[in-house]
């Protein structure tokens, strides 16, 4: 009697295998990895915008990697890496006939490294083939940026006529393009200015921002999202505090120091020399960030064989 009850529990399994190979949707194996690209643009906002926020002429081109672990329907865990580049420049806003523009630029790589938990807002179950989840996220990021400007020699210029035959020297350089971070264009580290650190290009932020997810089927899901990074330094752009007397970049970094930190067509000696009302380059009260915006495609590892219960 025993064993005849084994054998119909046996024959019950078997059958409802047979029925769920006949019905494999129900039943499947997938995986809670995804892996894909990201590609899409980044952006600076800080002085050379005009403290604007977003700026269409400094939009420039992103990609990279990323990978989503999702433990459960609600929060996704995700890292990714990505490559851009970020610009600024005084041109797109300032008056080119004002004698005391600021006349400022800057282009930076840009290397973004991520970790962020997005928190969906729809549920998509894994069974189900396709779906719509818009989603924010909040998470930490790791990122390397270098100002770099093109140097143009100018012997007409204001600095020229201030530095006099040491800004000679800088002719054979014209058209280059030269890293502002070694130069120390706001006198950080100098023997007047020894309290003030030069700038790391390594630094910390924090990513928020909005996005949606397309799952197309059961392996690709199709995103788009905009982050802008939340940073803790105003050097994105090499620009924060306040002009330093050019002869004291000169002595310590050289005539091309001086001749980055001054790019305006006048240089005033009586107002350089004011300690009690420095002139301002930047606004040192607010930092500046950076946003990415990006297009995700991952895969997601799937199988479609059924799945018999076990005991």
């Amino acid at each position: 009697m025993f064993r005849n009850k084994i054998l119909g529990v046996c024959v019950a399994i078997a059958m409802l295998c047979v029925a769920n190979n006949a019905e494999a949707q129900r039943w499947f194996r997938t995986s809670s990895l995804e892996f894909g690209l990201i590609g899409g643009f980044s952006h600076y906002s800080g002085e050379l915008t005009n403290e604007q926020f977003f700026e269409v002429q400094g939009l420039k081109g992103s990609v990279g990697l990323i990978t989503r672990y999702t433990p459960h329907e609600s929060v996704t865990f995700r890292l990714s890496a990505q490559y851009g580049s970020l610009e600024g420049d005084d041109k797109w806003h300032e008056d080119q006939t004002d004698p005391m523009r600021r006349d400022l630029n800057f282009t930076s790589s840009l290397w973004d490294f991520t970790g962020a938990a997005e928190f969906n807002f729809k549920r998509i179950p894994a069974r189900q083939k396709s779906g719509v989840s818009p989603f924010a996220f909040i998470g930490a990021s790791v990122f390397r940026f270098n100002p770099k400007s093109v140097f143009v020699y100018d012997p007409n210029s204001g600095i020229a006529n201030y530095q006099g035959i040491n800004y000679s020297s800088l002719e054979d350089r014209d058209g280059e393009e030269v890293e502002l971070q070694p130069l120390a264009t706001e006198g950080q580290e100098t023997t007047q200015n020894n309290e003030l650190e030069r700038y790391s290009l390594t630094q910390v932020a924090v990513p928020v921002g909005l996005g949606i997810k397309f799952k197309v089927n059961h392996q690709f899901t199709i995103g788009v999202e905009y982050g802008p990074r939340i940073t803790f330094t105003d050097y994105l752009d090499d620009v924060s505090g306040a002009y330093v007397e050019p002869t004291q970049l000169q002595a310590q970094y050289g005539a091309m120091s001086a001749a980055m930190a001054y790019k305006t067509p006048t240089v005033d000696a009586n107002e350089i020399l004011d300690v009690d009302n420095p002139k301002l380059r930047g606004n040192p009260d607010n930092n500046d960030l950076y946003g990415i915006f990006g297009v995700t495609l991952t895969y997601r590892l799937y199988g479609n064989r059924a799945i018999c219960p076990t005991f």
